[in-house]
């Protein structure tokens, strides 16, 4: 009988052990549990603030692209504008060339032709009878015209 009072007081002694061990361990695994637990909720709360921000980049993304859009055509419509400018501009160059070399022709032309110029009359001499058969009597023709632009 003392043997197995013996034997029962280690088994209880090698039950109480285990117990604690098994206690450690719980804890243990408990404290694990939380920690997972902590970080699962933390990276909830992260991948819900990602989504927000991925949403909101979308959004944005859209908005940019929408304005970009709104930029180019309005860029085309201003280049188109300036294109046309340049044309009108080049165009009245060409005219205030075109005026400029006329006058300075003019001023070489010798005093009694730019008088005819002024006073709108052109004579056109013969060259020959045949010009003059053209012509239409042989008499001079005078014309009016414009008068001169600037005097």
């Amino acid at each position: 009988m003392k043997t197995k009072f013996k034997e029962t007081i280690e088994k209880c002694d090698a039950l109480d052990r285990r117990l604690n061990e098994l206690l450690k361990e719980r804890q243990s695994l408990e404290r694990k549990c939380s920690q997972l637990s902590n970080k699962v909720s933390k990276l909830a709360t992260e991948l819900k603030e990602e989504q927000e921000m991925n949403k909101c980049l979308r959004a944005n993304q859209v908005l940019l692209q929408n304005k970009l859009k709104d930029e180019e055509k309005l860029l085309k419509e201003t280049c188109e504008q300036k294109d046309l400018q340049i044309a009108e501009v080049q165009e009245q160059l060409r005219d205030v060339m075109f005026y400029l070399e006329a006058q300075q022709k003019i001023n070489h032309l010798p005093a009694e032709a730019r008088q005819e110029i002024q006073e709108g009359q052109i004579n056109i001499a013969m060259a020959s009878a045949a010009g003059s058969s053209a012509g239409g009597g042989g008499k001079p023709s005078s014309r009016k015209g414009r008068a001169k632009r600037g005097k």
